[in-house]
């Protein structure tokens, strides 16, 4: 698992730095840098704490993070028309950003505390996921948001909940998908439309998923070499060392590479569910399960999102997209995750009898 997370962090920074270069190394990717390192620090640092520890400080992180996010409509930075970050001098956090771990550590902490979908405890718990989510829409920043429900999801799965379920509600989902479509900002239905036809809106909503896919497909097997992307270097691709990280690797790095880092990720998500058959407590099964399928849909999201078969709705690469807030969210998750590890390797696996 380290071993991958190493690969992805040297991968993301070499991303990092092509992409944010012109001419001289910029001070982007020496942020890059520190938040990684830092990012290494907590994870080795929390992987040497109790989990069940960490756990009960689950419901204070929450309040703290809520804090965070009720203040952002009063100080927070406004960026492209998004006000989302808290500037503390030389470094901008992102609160909606660490609320991930934060509902990840709660979910943990109360759905083993949950007997029935409902009790009063869920209900609370459901409420915990709705105010952040309402005020991360505020932002607006409907991606973020999504996620938020993503967790809830998986929660309720490895909670034990019947598939029958998520099905229904997804085919309501869909039912329901003409009148949602209203609620929808013009900016986010343009995006959703970009995805059936970029070309319909060349210089606007289809711009950068043309030429991320351009990007892309341009880099072939071995890629164009280090920093000699024309996607990235010639200007033609906006957010390239945000969101869009993955279309300069893929353009300058090639298929091989990139195929390596999707691996990566895999490897890693599937290393921590290898590890669920030794948990005895519903809160490590809860957090190990919900993690890894958080990961692996956060990474999913964002390839699907530069390769053009989703809309773009803002979701980091985690570990490798340009991002302080991202990188310690992510790394806050892995070390607790491995807090997990670190006690059920020394316990038997155990299989069902059924």
């Amino acid at each position: 698992m380290l071993l991958c997370m190493l690969f992805i962090s040297v991968v993301g920074l070499l991303g990092v730095y092509s992409a944010t270069y012109s001419g001289q190394t910029s001070t982007l990717f020496f942020k890059q840098l520190f938040y990684v390192v830092f990012g290494w620090f907590i994870i080795l640092l929390l992987s040497r704490f109790n989990f069940r520890t960490l756990l009960e400080y689950a419901p204070v992180v929450y309040g703290l993070n809520l804090f965070l996010l009720v203040l952002v409509p009063i100080v927070g930075k406004t960026v492209y028309g998004a006000k989302r970050w808290i500037d503390l001098g030389p470094v901008h956090i992102q609160p909606s950003e660490f609320m991930k771990y934060s509902l990840l550590l709660l979910s943990a902490y109360a759905f083993s505390r949950i007997s029935s979908l409902k009790s009063r405890e869920f209900f609370i718990l459901l409420l915990a996921f709705l105010i952040p989510s309402a005020l991360v829409l505020k932002q607006p920043d409907l991606g973020t948001a999504i996620t938020y429900f993503f967790i809830l999801f998986s929660a309720l799965f490895f909670f034990g909940l019947k598939l029958r379920y998520f099905i229904g509600f997804f085919v309501l989902l869909l039912l329901l998908s003409p009148l949602l479509w209203h609620f929808l900002k013009d900016y986010q239905k343009k995006r959703i439309l970009a995805v059936l036809d970029p070309y319909e809106d060349y210089l606007g909503s289809g711009y950068q998923l043309i030429q991320s896919v351009i990007a892309i497909g341009s880099g072939g097997l071995f890629g164009k070499g280090f920093l000699k992307g024309t996607q990235s270097h010639l200007l033609f691709l906006p957010e390239k060392h945000t969101d869009f990280i993955f279309s300069v690797i893929a353009e300058e790095m090639g298929f091989f590479v990139s195929f390596l880092l999707i691996t990566a990720f895999f490897v890693m998500a599937w290393k921590f569910l290898s590890y669920i058959p030794r948990a005895d407590i519903k809160e490590e099964v809860l957090f190990l399960g919900v993690f890894s399928t958080f990961l692996i849909f956060e990474v999913f999201v964002n390839f699907a999102m530069t390769m053009g078969f989703m809309p773009v709705v803002g979701i980091p690469l985690p570990f490798v997209s340009y991002g302080g807030s991202s990188a310690l969210t992510f790394s806050l998750m892995v070390g607790t995750a491995l807090s997990i590890v670190k006690e059920l390797r020394q316990k038997p696996i155990r299989f069902s009898n059924d």
